[in-house]
């Protein structure tokens, strides 16, 4: 190579780099936020692990916004959801079919309210629920900045190291050359 190709290779190298530093940044970025946009939504455990429960919502009642959406997830057999009371106006049916492992169910929340319901076969046992549509969540005291998903923390931590090591091959690429032949005398 001459050194007219050689310093083109390396500028080639640089914005090429430096290119592919930014696009993948940027694309980070995107898959991050990618999380945040449109309706919530919020899973019900129907019967996890074979108690005779909805988690969360027995225990103490599952609080969402207008607008959200609850996915009833059975995670064992022979459970239902039976409406009980629900505020007026609103119209959720519930799902009064007996239902197995592996069923989903979905309903979105409008109108602000205590929504109360029970499984019809173990409504006995303390199958009994409520989810509280409300106008704003609080925040609980003591959590200062927002959670990240682990997903988006182990692509930053991706997209670090990515960028870090190209521009450490740039450096090198800089200062060493990349003409490795041996001049012969």
């Amino acid at each position: 190579m001459t050194d007219g190709n050689a310093e083109m290779s390396r500028r080639a190298f640089l914005t090429t780099a430096a290119g592919t530093a930014a696009a993948t940044g940027a694309a980070g970025t995107a898959v991050a936020q990618e999380g945040g946009g449109g309706g919530a939504t919020k899973t019900v455990t129907v019967g996890p692990g074979g108690s005779l429960v909805f988690s969360p919502g027995t225990e103490e009642p599952l609080q969402i916004t207008p607008g959200t959406t609850v996915e009833f997830v059975w995670d064992s057999d022979n459970h239902n959801i039976v409406v009980e009371s629900q505020p007026e106006g609103a119209n959720w049916q519930g799902h009064e079919t007996i239902e197995n492992t592996g069923f989903t169910y979905t309903h979105t929340f409008e109108t602000l309210g205590t929504y109360e319901y029970y499984c019809q076969p173990h409504r006995t046992a303390g199958m009994v629920a409520s989810i509280e549509v409300v106008e704003s969540l609080s925040t609980p005291s003591g959590s200062g900045a927002p959670e990240l998903p682990n997903s988006a923390k182990t692509l930053g931590v991706a997209t670090t190291f990515a960028m870090v090591a190209t521009l450490g091959l740039a450096f090198f690429f800089l200062k060493y050359g990349g003409d490795y032949e041996l001049e012969e005398e």
